[in-house]
């Protein structure tokens, strides 16, 4: 966190405007005796008539912001002080709003309390008092948030941006840290709306995306999932929150149309393909169908698999296609064995399905071969990484077999011994 030195500005000029009653306390303010002119000003502001007229809390404001900057005082009481100050000059500009001392002195009073408490906030946060901390940078982000409202100038021209980046970070941060979720969103969404682009930003739209998702927001979801992917372009993370979000809810026909739009718009993007055919594996092999005919979505799967191995070859994807290829065989198989009928047209489908079994079970080698080299280039395995290298090899020892490579075969079995010892 950035620490900003305070601007000490005492412009005496303002302390000689046309304010009865209050010439001991302007001339121990002249002297610097601020202790001393503490007592006299809020014996002053005592009386209800004084209280009544503006000049005493601009010197309220001033005696009280200038004791809290002195260094010797501790946190809480120059936050009090502080304070103080800041009520007391918005009760000055209430009761004269042409502000002539205020203006006198270019709101150094008002700017100095916004850099006493952004200097306090910092210094209590390296002491890890991160409540406080929190409590001092919400109190900057008010002064802040007042002078900007206000169109409030500080000296030499000195101007608050109308977004307090730093401030609002910080408390962002402070809100999470301190589990204040719905306050933290209240910041995080300052700095999304405000659309910034720093890396360190990124949390601030995942905050959003989160929220929105959550209350099936789609406008306010596709408006902070854009600007992020504006921002940050090469993270694959937020075409994946895009995604789960386009899908969710939906089943079976109706989400298969979806991931075919997904598809247009993803083309190269691996989730897309690679969920799809999970999706078209647990419709296919999972459900009760009742006779419908799936033969084309059973087709579908395989060529989404190769798509999103091409895309990224992974474990996961590669252990899928070896799977289907393998049940695949088995299953025209079956289906030619159940053709009992010796007429030319049903020996040339039993002939052809068989075929077609035999190339099933070669294309599985070469996909569960890819699978094998990702399983062993893996540091740390899960017990389910064992399981399904295991699996991955026995299905690669049977179809070794199979095909005729008994020497093969009996080297994928060898490796599944193994297994177990990683």
């Amino acid at each position: 966190m950035k620490k900003y030195f305070l601007l000490i500005i005492l412009l005496v000029s303002a302390l000689f405007s046309s304010s009865q009653g209050l010439e001991d306390v302007k001339k121990l303010i002249i002297l610097m005796q601020f202790d001393k002119a503490k007592p006299e000003i809020d014996k002053y502001m005592a009386d209800a008539k004084n209280a009544a007229k503006a000049d005493g809390w601009y010197y309220k404001a001033f005696i009280y912001s200038s004791l809290a900057r002195v260094a010797s005082k501790p946190v809480a009481e120059s936050k009090a002080l502080n304070q103080e100050s800041y009520s007391a000059l918005k009760k000055y500009a209430e009761l004269d709003p042409k502000a002539p001392l205020t203006k006198e002195e270019s709101n150094s009073t008002l700017y100095n309390l916004y850099y006493s408490n952004y200097d306090l906030g910092v210094k209590t946060y390296n002491e890890k008092n991160y409540p406080e901390s929190y409590e001092l940078f919400k109190n900057t982000l008010d002064i802040h948030d007042y002078t900007v409202s206000n169109n409030l100038d500080g000296p030499k021209g000195l101007k608050f941006a109308a977004h307090d980046t730093d401030i609002v970070w910080n408390l962002a941060v402070l809100a999470n840290e301190l589990k204040k979720k719905d306050e933290a969103l209240i910041y995080f969404k300052k700095i999304a709306d405000a659309d910034l682009a720093d890396e360190k930003y990124a949390d601030a739209y995942d905050e959003m995306i989160k929220k929105y998702r959550k209350e099936d927001n789609k406008e306010l979801f596709t408006k902070y999932l854009e600007r992020a992917k504006k921002h940050y372009p090469t993270d694959p993370y937020w075409d994946a929150v895009g995604i789960e979000f386009a899908v969710k809810g939906l089943e079976n026909e109706e989400l298969f149309k979806k991931y075919d739009e997904l598809m247009v718009s993803y083309p190269s993007n691996y989730q897309v393909h690679f969920n799809y055919a999970i999706e078209l594996n647990k419709f296919v092999f999972g459900t009760d169908l009742k006779g419908r005919d799936v033969s084309a979505y059973k087709k579908k799967i395989p060529e989404l698999l190769i798509k999103a191995i091409s895309i990224n070859s992974t474990v996961d994807a590669n252990v899928l296609l070896t799977n289907h290829y393998y049940n695949n065989s088995f299953d025209l198989t079956d289906d030619a064995q159940k053709i009992k009928s010796t007429k030319p047209e049903d020996v040339k489908k039993k002939n052809e399905l068989m075929a077609q079994s035999k190339s099933s079970l070669a294309q599985c080698i070469p996909v569960g071969e890819e699978a094998v080299k990702l399983y062993a280039a893996l540091k740390t395995y899960k017990a389910s990484d064992k399981a399904n290298y295991k699996q991955v090899l026995d299905i690669l020892s049977t179809a070794c077999k199979q095909t005729g490579d008994v020497k093969k075969a009996a080297e994928y079995e060898k490796k599944k011994a193994e297994v177990d010892k990683l």
